[in-house]
């Protein structure tokens, strides 16, 4: 954005310089030729620079639509997705786990207290859609290693942090399992439209939408976890 608002005011600048007669004109021109492409180039190093310094600070936002017509939004970094638009808890955990290697060692204990509430609805508050075995078991495991770090409040300095970071471990793994969760569905899609696209070829639509209809069925499968009753 920062980029677009240099590059546009460069133009509109340039532009003024086609007012100017002879020579001067040329020379004006000339000059902010090249304090334009000086500036977009120094604006756009500078953006480089910011993303190649800290590449998990960029956020993209996807959306995918489900068979049933369900629309999915959600964000994520280079390393995996950060937040989903219908889970609140998650997105704020997401947000702490990240804001928590910024301060020091008292101040993060205190915001660690505060999230109870999140942690514990991770589960109670998770879309259907997600709820694969696997997923179920890493959000469990947070949990677990979420009681216990809170148990120790009396552990030293080094064994808080040690259980921190298995904390933050965990979440990791959580990160991952969504983000294979989500690439699933998108492939089941793809081959779906794959088998679709090579019987239209053929001429067959009805065929077509039969090989369509059955292979996306395998959607309904990815979420295959049991709730204990």
């Amino acid at each position: 954005m920062k980029t677009t608002k240099f590059f546009t005011a460069a133009i509109i600048v340039s532009g003024l310089t086609f007012t100017a007669c002879g020579s001067d004109k040329k020379e004006n021109a000339e000059a902010m030729d090249s304090t334009e492409t000086e500036m977009y180039q120094s604006d756009l190093e500078a953006n480089n620079q910011t993303e190649a310094e800290n590449p998990t600070a960029v956020i993209m936002t996807r959306q995918y639509a489900m068979n049933d017509g369900t629309q999915i939004n959600y964000d994520l970094n280079e390393e995996g997705v950060t937040g989903f638009e219908a889970w609140e808890p998650f997105n704020t955990l997401s947000y702490e786990m990240r804001e928590i290697e910024k301060v020091n060692f008292v101040a993060t204990n205190e915001r660690i207290n505060n999230w109870n509430g999140t942690i514990m609805s991770l589960d109670k508050t998770i879309p259907s859609w997600l709820k694969t075995e696997e997923v179920m078991e890493d959000v469990a495991d947070i949990q677990k290693e979420y009681k216990e770090l809170i148990a120790e409040k009396n552990a030293s300095e080094k064994e808080r942090k040690e259980n921190l970071e298995e904390l933050s471990e965990q979440f990791d793994d959580l990160r991952e399992e969504l983000t294979e969760t989500i690439d699933e569905y998108i492939k089941v899609h793809q081959e779906a439209i794959e088998e679709y696209n090579e019987e239209a070829k053929k001429g067959k639509m009805d065929a077509a939408r039969e090989e369509y209809n059955e292979e996306i069925k395998k959607q309904n499968k990815i979420a295959d976890y049991k709730e204990k009753k």
